[in-house]
């Protein structure tokens, strides 16, 4: 489709900025049109055909947010590529946050160049992947790391679906984050990956399959049960499989892709714990050809390497060898991609895949200039994730210390400091609150909601305070007008109630942990531990009584739904489900407590109990038990 096909709608009060606009555009081919109220803008983007919209973010009758917001929700539009004008310039670091908040392809500040221009209309048409979740687009050189990358940016959930001959993948997305990938690609299946890897014969793969379609249980739970393998190192293999299953799309050049959204999956997946960006630099390592290492980094020979500015891309949690680690920390700017690999002669195609996934996953960006070095603000250490066992204690805390702060204390900086001072108070914090290192602490809902809060009001703090007018503005109101506090209370009562209840559990007063429970589930209801305990306290309070049981397994499949990691919840599960005289689904939920935690011992006790009166039965062989009876 040429320009003059594609056309674009204005929606902006500004009337000497929609006619260089509309000029702009028609100059490059395009059919423009523009109106000066948000309302008609809809209208006509519900009713007529459009290619863009480029919109005022600050318009007088509804808020372009709310307009981009409210023209992702339609058929028509949904897939529309928007662009958000703003009247003045941010800091580069509360760009890409405004740009989520609005659901927006892109952003402009005034004044706006035809530079500008022509950046957006080459990222929107050519660079952007399309957003269709209805029509497979086809596999190219860079599709897979190019996709993964999007979703993270886009914080997108929902199904990737991946085709190339006979072979389809599905991956699943949650929040930017890959978690898990069904496939129907033979050698990909559980029994022959641990067959390729010499952990079983092909006898013992056969025989595993024979009675996992017999006895309808996972081949996992029959390779346990045949003393095959402990749950512990199933619990490494499906991770080592599902990754594998992932990584392995990253060789494909061709076929075709397909983005389904959604908001979340109610099937019990075995979580990887990786990173996009971690997942980019390990495929392009393994699978990516010098063709296309070359193909990919041929139009960005000149340009200047430097450490991305923004902490949401800079601090993502990537494993970087010790070579992956010292070229990042070369990227300051000054040097260009060709100089960067002059300088590794011997190492040169290992370099180029390392800043390949770099550049992808934007952990450094380009720029056609040298650069000036801040690499004293943002080069913090690299230090292990958080490993905390009082990580809940710690991030209600940080919680309630930062988000109920003033700008100045939340960075930690009096209200005459620099703005040198408040960036590099900024990217320390940036890099300790960044979720990405809380991947993998199986945090519920609400936990990782408090982390991405955190993330965000402190991105807010250094967005007002390195700004002269807005920050001007904020210490006025801090002074003279009444700043707008966040009441933590309710959230610390919570949390109380939360721990008065699980110590009347510990001392089986069962009916005082429902009544404090229940407070904490009201005052914070979508906190899936509170619902598990509560549901528990509420069972064993009156085991017998047929409407509790009912009541406790509602409760409980609705905190399965929020966090299917937590292996109480399913332990809790099968419990009920024993009570209420559904074997099956008693074990499963055994099971998936054993998956999601394989030292959970009361989970095994419990399948050896199940396996135990199995035995008993002539027409079952026990073969479960001959594992359990080794521990």
């Amino acid at each position: 489709m040429g320009n003059g096909e594609k056309r674009i709608l204005i929606i902006e009060t500004d009337l000497d900025l929609r006619y260089f606009l509309q000029q702009a555009f028609v100059s490059a081919g395009f059919s423009v049109e523009a109106v000066d109220r948000g309302a008609e803008g809809i209208k006509r983007l519900l009713t007529e055909e459009f290619h863009l919209a480029l919109i005022n973010l600050d318009m007088p009758e509804i808020s372009g947010a709310n307009i981009c917001r409210a023209l992702r929700k339609h058929e028509q539009t949904r897939d529309l590529p928007l662009v958000i004008i703003a009247n003045k310039s941010f800091a580069p670091e509360i760009v890409e946050q405004e740009k989520k908040k609005c659901d927006a392809d892109y952003f402009l500040a005034k004044p706006i160049t035809g530079v500008d221009l022509e950046n957006m209309l080459e990222r929107v048409f050519q660079a952007r992947p399309e957003k269709v979740d209805k029509q497979e687009q086809p596999i190219r050189d860079f599709t897979v790391p190019l996709l993964l990358h999007r979703f993270y940016m886009e914080k997108a959930t929902g199904l990737l679906h991946l085709h190339r001959g006979s072979a389809k993948k599905v991956v699943y997305i949650k929040a930017g984050y890959p978690i898990f990938v069904r496939s129907n690609v033979l050698n990909e299946c559980l029994g022959r990956m641990l067959v390729k890897e010499g952990r079983i014969t092909q006898v013992d793969c056969d025989q595993s399959v024979e009675l996992s379609r017999a006895s309808g249980r996972l081949q996992g739970t029959e390779l346990i049960g045949m003393g095959l393998l402990t749950p512990q190192e199933l619990h490494e293999t499906l991770i080592f499989q599902v990754t594998e299953k992932l990584l392995s799309t990253f060789s494909w050049r061709d076929g075709t892709w397909q983005f389904v959204p959604g908001k979340d999956f109610k099937r019990n997946v075995t979580r990887i714990q990786l990173t996009p960006a971690t997942l980019i630099v390990k495929g392009i390592e393994r699978f990516w050809t010098p063709v296309q290492l070359d193909d990919y980094l041929a139009p960005f020979r000149s340009d200047y390497l430097m450490q991305s500015g923004d902490p949401q891309y800079r601090f993502q949690d990537v494993n970087l060898s010790k070579r992956g680690q010292a070229i990042l920390n070369s990227c300051r700017g000054n040097k260009t991609l060709e100089q960067v690999l002059e300088d590794h002669p011997l190492a040169r195609r290992e370099v180029q895949k390392i800043i390949s996934g770099l550049l992808i996953s934007e952990l450094i960006e380009r720029h056609t200039m040298p650069q000036q070095d801040i690499s004293e603000d943002i080069l913090v250490s690299d230090d292990d994730k958080v490993v905390d066992s009082k990580l809940r204690v710690k991030i209600l805390d940080d919680y309630q210390r930062i988000v109920s702060s003033n700008y100045f204390a939340a960075l930690g900086i009096s209200e005459d400091g620099s703005s040198a001072e408040a960036r590099r108070a900024y990217y320390r914090l940036a890099k300790e609150y960044h979720p990405d290192r809380y991947l993998g602490g199986n945090l519920s809902r609400e936990m990782e909601i408090k982390i991405n809060e955190i993330f965000q009001y402190i991105t807010k703090a250094y967005a007002v305070l390195s700004d002269p007018d807005t920050r001007a503005e904020y210490v006025e109101e801090l002074h003279h007008g009444p700043v707008k506090k966040l009441d933590i209370n309710q959230v610390i009562e919570a949390e109380s109630s939360y721990q008065e209840g699980r110590a009347f559990i510990k001392i089986r007063h069962y009916a005082a942990a429902v009544k404090v429970l229940k407070h904490a589930m009201e005052l914070s209801p979508e906190e899936p531990e509170y619902m598990s305990s509560y549901a528990w306290a509420l069972f064993k309070s009156a085991p017998e009584t047929t409407a509790n049981l009912n009541h406790a397994l509602e409760v409980l499949l609705a905190a399965r739904e929020l966090n299917a990691q937590n292996d109480q919840t399913h332990l809790y599960l099968g419990h009920v489900y024993h009570a209420l005289g559904k074997e099956r689904q008693a074990e499963k939920s055994f099971e998936m407590a054993v998956q999601a935690n394989p030292n959970c011992t009361e989970a095994l006790r419990e399948l050896r109990l199940l396996n135990l009166r199995r035995e008993q039965d002539p027409q079952n062989n026990g073969l479960f038990s001959r594992f359990l009876k080794k521990k």
